[in-house]
């Protein structure tokens, strides 16, 4: 309980904040109902693929397939213990669509859902500004909002599988509650760590984890780099962008870093025998489908360049986005034993 305290304290801070601030204009709602999350319309199915079987690979793979599937294939046979429970079987991989991230620059508006929940009254909206330093870059500013959404059991297929999750659908995080979000200062009080990358030669990696995201690749010991996208730190709502659609997947991105810093993020384990927590992320098993203000038509590694995919996915007045969390999973599918 004593570690919750503080987390409250904050959120009280943060609501006092906006009660107590200069009284502002009240924008319109752009928060549209047509969001509402269906599974059936709104995933990017292909994306699934490739799936391996006991070794048997299905649908087309890239690079970054390629390494995930590696193990998988040359050990197509598992076997796993849970407690008392015993099962032998064949190892499946595939992409799992279990989570949903939105990007809004309305506070408040939970596009899963078609609804305003939070009426700010104009604070802590979002915001597009430049950058007075010669290179004609901008920086965006948007909440995050992270849910959980198994959606093969929201389909209710293949709940047989021993790594599919049992949760329901469920809202994990709302950023508009945490102050750490709203300043960059404030996240690195928290987050002391990412002041070790605020340097030259962290910046230099991270050129290199983003030529190799535009080859299809992740460079997981590079886990402060968003290839593209920028960085990581300062896990905040401010991000540097030349693209807005780069910038909406930066954010998302880096949300899911932020659920992992939490305690929030779990993969499964390479055996394919249970869930692991993930304190530091593995970016490669993860992958994004904007949904959005335009569908995309494929899901695409963490940091790839815009160039390569974000064209017409920036519907003209719609600077709210949602997307779609894929991640990798490894599974042994068998049959238990008494």
């Amino acid at each position: 309980m004593s570690r919750l305290l503080p987390l409250l304290r904050a959120a009280a801070a943060v609501i006092l904040l906006v009660l107590i601030a200069p009284a502002t204009p009240a924008q319109a709602s752009k928060c549209e109902a047509g969001t509402i999350f269906n599974p059936i319309t709104k995933v990017r199915w292909t994306c699934i693929f490739p799936i391996t079987i006991g070794g048997v690979k299905v649908g087309s793979f890239d690079k970054l397939d390629k390494e995930l599937d590696a193990q998988s294939a040359s050990k197509p046979l598992c076997a796993c213990r849970k407690g008392v429970s015993f099962w032998f079987g064949v190892k499946v991989s595939f992409w799992s669509p279990n989570r949903m991230v939105d990007v809004v620059t309305e506070p408040g508006c939970m596009m899963a859902l078609g609804a305003d929940l939070m009426p700010t009254g104009g604070k802590l909206q979002g915001s597009q500004s430049g950058i007075a330093d010669g290179t004609n870059s901008n920086k965006m500013f948007a909440q995050m909002h992270y849910y959980i959404a198994p959606v093969w059991k929201m389909l209710d297929m293949f709940t047989d599988l021993p790594c599919i999750e049992d949760d329901g659908f469920d809202v994990a995080l709302i950023t508009e509650v945490l102050p750490t979000w709203q300043s960059g200062t404030l996240g690195a009080i928290i987050q002391p760590e990412g002041i070790l990358f605020g340097n030259p030669a962290a910046g230099l990696a991270c050129m290199a984890d983003s030529a190799a995201a535009a080859a299809g690749k992740v460079i997981d010991p590079l886990f402060w780099c968003l290839g593209s996208w920028g960085s990581t730190y300062p896990v905040a709502g401010d991000i540097h962008f030349g693209d807005s659609v780069e910038a909406w997947a930066g954010l998302a991105a880096r949300g899911t870093f932020m659920m992992g810093r939490l305690g929030a993020l779990t993969i499964s384990s390479a055996d394919g025998c249970s869930f692991k927590a993930q304190p530091i992320w593995t970016k490669s098993r993860y992958k994004l489908q904007i949904m959005e203000p335009v569908k995309g038509g494929k899901c695409v590694n963490i940091g790839r360049p815009g160039a390569l995919w974000s064209s017409a996915k920036h519907a003209p007045a719609k600077d709210n986005a949602q997307f779609m969390l894929f991640e990798k999973v490894i599974c042994c599918a068998g049959i238990s034993t008494p």
